[in-house]
C-alpha cells in the first residue's frame, strides 16, 4: 500500500514536470512570436530614421525651445509649451537635446524605441486582461504595424504621445496585477506611473474611467473600497485636466473654431466612426483633417448619418452583453480613451487626428484578437491565418510608405494639400519650406493662398512679408507687417521685421521706434537690441550702438554676428583694440566675414 502511494506521488511529480516543460515550451513560442512582431514593426517604421525635423511643432518643441538649452527643473515644471503642459515630455526632450542637439535621427530613433516598448506593453496588457497569449499577440501585432500610428512615431514632437502611452500602459498593467491579489505595492506603482503619464500628456486623464470599466469587465463589485481606491486617480486627472484646459486657453487653441454644441456632437460622432473605419481600412490618411464647414455654416446632411451609426453601435454593444462582456469592454476601452479628443471641447482646427488613435486603438485590436482566437478555436485556422497575413502585409506596407510622407516639410504638406485644398496652415507651412529651398515665387503663391483662405492669418502675412523683405520689396513688406501688427498688436517679432524693413527703406526713425517697441514688449529680445544697434551704427551714433550690442551679447553670448557688429562700432569710434578683440571672437564663433575684417583692421 505504501509503495503504491509512493508510486502515485512520483507519477504526479513526473506529470507536473511534463506540464511545466510544456508550459515553458509554449512560453518560448509566444516570446519568439512577440520578438517577430517587434522585428516586423521595426522594419515597417524603419524609414523614420531618415526623416528630419518639420516646421509643425518640431520648431516649437525642439528647434526653438529655450527650455531645452539647459535642464532647469523649475522652468520646465512651471511653463507650458505650445498650449500644452507636459513637463516630463519637455524634460525628456531636454535630455535628448543634450545628446543629439538638432540631429533629427536621434529623436526619431528614440521615438521608434519607445514604440517598440509600447508594443511589448500592449502584449502584456491584453494578456493580463484575457489570459490568452494568442489574443495578446494579435493585438500587439496590429498595434505595432498600424499606419494610423505613424504620426505618433514619425513626428519628433509627438514624443509626448509615446511617452504618456508607455506610463499609461505600465500603470494599467500594475492595476491589473493589483486586481489579482490586491497587493498595495502594485496599487502604489499604478498610481505613481499614472502621475508620470499625465505629466507626459493630459490625455492620460481617461485612465480612472478605464479602471472602473475594467472592474466591471473582471466581475468586481462596485463597493466602497473600489470607489475610494479610484479617488487619488480622479484627483490627479481632474487637477491636471484643469491645468491642460487653462494652458490651451492661454494660447487661444480653444478659440480657433466655434461651433454650437449640437454641431459638436455631430462632429464627435463623425470622428468616432471615422476612427473605427480607418482602423479597418487606413486609406487617405492625413496629418490634418479639416472640419467640413466653417463656423456659422450649415452641416451637410450626410454628417447626420454618423449620429445614427453611433446610436446603432451603442444598441449593438448593449445587446452583446446578453452573451459576453468582451465587445462592451473593447468598444468601451476605445470610447473612454478617445472621448477627450472628439472635439466636444474644440481644440485646434482639426476634427480628428491620427495621433489621437494611438491608445484608443488597443480596445479595437483586443476585439480583433478575440475574433481571430474564436476563428482558430472553431477550426477555422486557415481563415484566421489568411486574415492575419493579409492585414500584416497591407498594414506594414502602408506604414512603411506613410513614414516617407513625414520625411520633410515638403512631402508632408504636399500630401495634405493633395487631399484637402482648404487648409490655410498647409499652404503656410509649405510656403515656409519653399523659402528654405530658395523658391521665393512659389512660397509667395502659397502664402497668398493661405491668406485667401484665412484673411486674418497673421503668420502667413509675416512669412510673406519676410520673403518680400529679402527681395527688397520694402513697401510691400511693410504693408504685410502692418497687417500682422493690426492683428496681433503685441507681436514683438512683427515690430522687429517692420523695423528692419524701415531701416532698409531709409526710414531710420521709424525703425528705431519699432525696435524700441519690440524691446518694451519683450525685454529679453536680443535681436531687437542687435537691430537697433545696427541703425545706430548706420547713423554713426556709435556709443548708443555699442550699448545695444552689449545688451544683446548679455542675452546671447554665443552669437557671432553681434560681436562682429560691435567690433565695427568700436573701430569707427576709435577703439581699435576692443574692435580687434570682438572681431577675433566673431571669427572664433564661425562668422566668415570676421576673418576678412581682421586682416584689414587688425594687421
Amino acid at each position: 500500500m505504501k509503495q503504491n502511494v509512493v508510486n502515485k506521488q512520483q507519477k504526479n511529480r513526473n506529470n507536473q514536470s511534463v506540464k511545466v516543460k510544456e508550459a515553458d515550451t509554449e512560453s518560448w513560442k509566444y516570446y519568439a512570436a512577440l520578438a517577430g512582431i517587434v522585428l516586423i514593426s521595426f522594419i515597417a517604421y524603419l524609414p523614420v530614421l531618415h526623416n528630419g525635423l518639420i516646421n509643425w511643432d518640431d520648431n516649437v518643441y525642439i528647434i526653438n525651445n529655450p527650455l531645452l538649452q539647459s535642464i532647469n527643473l523649475k522652468e520646465v515644471f512651471s511653463q507650458n509649451i505650445g498650449g500644452n503642459y507636459h513637463p516630463l515630455t519637455i524634460l525628456t526632450l531636454a535630455v535628448e537635446y543634450h545628446f543629439f542637439g538638432l540631429n533629427a535621427t536621434g529623436y526619431h530613433a528614440f521615438n521608434l524605441l519607445l514604440h517598440v516598448f509600447n508594443i511589448i506593453l500592449v502584449f502584456y496588457t491584453i494578456y493580463f486582461l484575457s489570459n490568452k497569449s494568442a489574443v495578446a499577440l494579435v493585438a500587439s501585432l496590429l498595434f505595432g504595424i498600424h499606419p494610423m500610428h505613424v504620426e505618433s512615431v514619425a513626428w519628433a514632437a509627438e514624443l509626448k504621445d509615446l511617452l504618456y502611452t508607455f506610463f499609461f500602459l505600465a500603470s494599467y498593467i500594475f492595476y491589473l496585477k493589483y486586481l489579482k491579489d490586491f497587493k498595495r505595492t502594485f496599487y502604489v506603482f499604478a498610481l505613481v506611473l499614472f502621475l508620470l503619464s499625465i505629466l507626459s500628456k493630459a490625455m492620460a486623464a481617461s485612465l480612472p474611467i478605464l479602471l472602473i470599466l475594467t472592474d466591471y469587465f473582471r466581475g468586481r463589485k462596485l463597493n466602497i473600497k473600489a470607489v475610494l481606491e479610484k479617488a487619488p486617480f480622479f484627483l490627479i486627472a481632474i487637477t491636471f485636466g484643469i491645468v491642460a484646459v487653462l494652458a490651451q486657453k492661454s494660447m487661444g487653441a480653444t478659440d480657433v473654431i466655434v461651433f454650437s454644441f449640437p454641431q459638436r456632437i455631430i462632429f464627435a460622432c463623425y470622428g468616432f466612426i471615422s476612427y473605427l473605419y480607418k482602423f479597418l481600412l487606413p486609406v487617405q490618411l492625413s496629418a490634418y483633417y479639416p472640419y467640413p464647414i466653417k463656423s456659422g455654416e450649415v452641416i451637410p446632411v450626410l454628417y447626420y448619418s454618423f449620429v445614427v451609426f453611433c446610436l446603432a453601435l451603442v444598441a449593438f454593444v448593449i445587446y452583446s452583453l446578453r452573451y459576453s462582456k468582451k465587445i462592451f469592454f473593447g468598444i468601451g476601452f476605445f470610447a473612454i480613451t478617445v472621448f477627450l479628443v472628439l472635439q466636444l471641447l474644440p481644440v485646434g482646427g482639426t476634427v480628428m487626428a491620427d495621433r489621437y488613435s494611438y491608445i484608443p486603438s488597443i480596445g479595437i485590436f483586443y476585439l480583433t484578437g478575440e475574433g481571430v482566437y474564436l476563428l482558430w478555436s472553431k477550426k477555422q485556422k486557415l481563415t484566421a491565418l489568411i486574415l492575419i497575413g493579409v492585414f500584416t502585409i497591407f498594414f506594414s506596407v502602408k506604414s512603411y510608405d506613410r513614414c516617407k510622407v513625414w520625411e520633410k516639410d515638403i512631402t508632408l504638406w504636399n500630401n495634405v494639400i493633395s487631399q484637402y485644398q482648404t487648409i490655410p496652415i498647409a499652404y503656410n507651412n509649405r510656403g515656409s519650406a519653399l523659402i528654405h529651398e530658395n523658391k521665393s515665387t512659389e512660397a509667395i503663391n502659397d502664402f497668398n493662398q493661405a491668406i485667401e483662405l484665412k484673411p486674418d492669418y497673421s503668420e502667413a502675412y509675416n512669412n510673406r512679408g519676410s520673403v518680400l523683405l529679402n527681395e527688397r520689396r520694402y513697401d510691400d513688406a511693410i504693408n504685410d507687417f502692418n497687417m500682422v501688427i493690426k492683428l496681433k498688436p503685441n507681436d514683438a517679432k512683427a515690430y522687429i521685421n517692420r523695423g528692419v524693413a524701415f531701416k532698409n527703406n531709409n526710414s531710420s526713425e521709424k525703425a528705431l521706434n519699432d525696435f524700441k517697441k519690440a524691446i518694451e514688449l519683450k525685454p529679453d529680445y536680443f535681436e531687437a537690441y542687435n537691430n537697433r544697434g545696427n541703425v545706430f551704427l548706420k547713423e554713426k551714433r556709435y556709443d548708443e550702438a555699442i550699448k545695444d550690442y552689449n545688451n544683446a551679447i548679455k542675452l546671447k553670448p554665443d552669437y557671432a554676428l553681434i560681436y562682429f557688429n560691435r567690433g565695427l562700432a568700436e573701430y569707427y569710434s576709435g577703439k581699435k583694440d576692443a574692435a580687434c578683440a570682438d572681431l577675433k571672437q566673431a571669427d572664433n564663433l564661425g562668422y566668415q566675414m570676421a576673418a576678412e575684417a581682421l586682416l584689414q583692421i587688425c594687421k
